[in-house]
């Protein structure tokens, strides 16, 4: 998990303009929004999609706030969110960066791959259970996250 962030922190995942540019294909097409190219930045914070999800798991956790703007860069992003957090709190918003941006990569996979698509709502119950597995297997400081995300799902 830890490798596949500082790949898109470093802009180095195959996304669709990359793989264009070694002639791996022909479109370069958001397959998340389709209203732009799919580079690394715009997978994880630029996209309509993408920005939707980032509010939804926001938005539970109390930190809406701190949603990308559409013309963030993820680094640029997660260093300000970082910087507006106490230090407390940091390894578990590092936590929930790390995991939805996963997520997001995982539905572009299915969807670039598989050709299925789940909506926003999905993409979160999907979450929701991937945190649980993480907190069962020891990480235990992200369970409050849990228990918001949880909370929040089940008032919808």
């Amino acid at each position: 998990m830890k490798f596949f962030f500082w790949l898109a922190l470093h802009c180095r995942l195959w996304t669709a303009d990359r793989r264009v540019r070694h002639g791996l294909q022909e479109d370069d097409t958001c397959v998340l929004c389709a209203q732009g190219a799919e580079t690394t930045d715009h997978l994880f914070v630029g996209c309509v999609f993408a920005r939707e999800f980032w509010f939804f798991v926001l938005r539970s956790l109390g930190t809406a706030h701190l949603l990308p703007s559409a013309d963030s860069t993820l680094v640029s992003w997660w260093l300000n969110c970082r910087h507006q957090l106490d230090i407390a709190s940091r390894p578990q918003f590092d936590s929930i960066v790390l995991l939805v941006s996963w997520t997001l990569w995982k539905e572009r996979n299915n969807r670039t791959f598989d050709r299925s698509s789940r909506g926003p709502m999905e993409l979160l119950d999907g979450l929701c259970r991937e945190l649980d597995d993480w907190i069962q297997a020891g990480f235990t400081n992200i369970s409050v996250l849990g228990a918001l995300l949880s909370q929040h799902l089940a008032s919808m």
